[in-house]
């Protein structure tokens, strides 16, 4: 499938930061017929005047998703629980993932694209990680845990139905509007919460929201993105250099978590009736050495960075200051 104009396509999560840009590109770059899908459409009511289709629809609905799948030849799957209770990331990146993969089989869909993480590694012992490390199905945080769980599940129920998938696995994705990495993030630092743990010298891996969209888009036109997996990141920063550009912005100061303190906390939240928002996977993450190899990308899917760190940084800062702290 070398070109998506004219295809019929659907994306979940079309009101979150990946789904919603995605959309918005594969509607007027791509000239594909989009369907999106989500649960705050007001957010993103600006993509209807970019030709998208917004339908709600919950992820674990198997009624409204079996008519949103229905006459589609692209399913992208960018909808995920990150910021949850193990409850709720497992109904929704597991069991949600695998429903859906099985009515797009059903429904017969030529390809599904799966938006997952390169949190779903196990990576003891690593310092560089590529495609070829292993799951963390047992991680002890729920959002590695089951997004990897999730990436098992859509393999194989893809494959008994014969549907094409492919795997992004894109590193921290930051650019303009609502994203984690990026308005979330600023916002903390606004509040004077603190963003990072210890000196805040742990491995930063950022890339920027439109190579991601760009990615994701490749695995749905190249022919050989089929059955593969991919990591999409770009360059290495730390996490007070990251969280800098924020405090630049803003006139606060960065605030941090002393590690034995974020250790105790995490602890904590094994005991019932305790909840901390700084788990054993955010230390990992937040405290890391490693870095993640783009080079499977690069060489099969002819995927390479477009925007660079300081000019992607810049159009963050401009959508932040307008949209957030002038609003402030």
């Amino acid at each position: 499938m070398e070109s998506l104009s004219g295809t019929q396509v659907l994306v979940t999560g079309a009101t979150g930061f990946v789904g919603a840009r995605l959309s918005e590109l594969l509607s007027g770059q791509e000239k594909a017929i989009v369907t999106g899908t989500g649960r705050n459409l007001d957010r993103v009511s600006y993509l209807k005047d970019h030709g998208v289709t917004l339908t709600a629809a919950e992820l674990t609905d198997e009624e409204s998703l079996k008519k949103l799948v229905e006459g589609k030849e692209v399913v992208f799957h960018a909808a995920a629980a990150i910021m949850a209770d193990a409850e709720t990331a497992q109904k929704v990146n597991v069991d949600a993932t695998e429903l859906l993969v099985r009515l797009a089989g059903e429904a017969g869909v030529k390809r599904f694209v799966h938006v997952s993480t390169v949190g779903v590694y196990d990576m003891k012992n690593m310092k560089m990680v590529d495609e070829t490390a292993p799951l963390a199905l047992n991680h002890s945080s729920a959002y590695p845990r089951t997004k990897a769980q999730a990436e098992k599940r859509a393999t194989q129920t893809a494959a008994a139905y014969a549907m094409e998938l492919s795997i992004v696995r894109p590193s921290m994705i930051y650019g303009p509007g609502h994203g984690f990495w990026s308005e979330t993030m600023f916002k903390n630092v606004l509040d004077g919460n603190p963003v990072f743990l210890g000196d805040g010298s742990g491995n930063f891996i950022p890339v920027y929201i439109d190579d991601v969209a760009a990615a994701i888009i490749l695995c749905a036109k190249h022919p050989g993105a089929a059955g593969e997996a991919y990591n999409i990141t770009d360059g290495l920063t730390n996490w007070r250099e990251f969280m800098g550009h924020y405090a630049n912005l803003s006139g606060k100061k960065l605030k941090s978590v002393p590690i034995f303190v974020a250790k105790l906390m995490a602890f904590a939240n094994s005991i019932p009736g305790i909840t901390t928002p700084i788990d054993h996977g955010f230390i990992e993450m937040a405290t890391s050495d490693k870095e993640f190899a783009n080079t499977k990308a690069v060489a099969l899917l002819g995927w390479r960075p477009q925007v660079s760190y300081e000019d992607g940084m810049q159009r963050t800062l401009a959508w932040l200051e307008k949209e957030v702290l002038k609003k402030e």
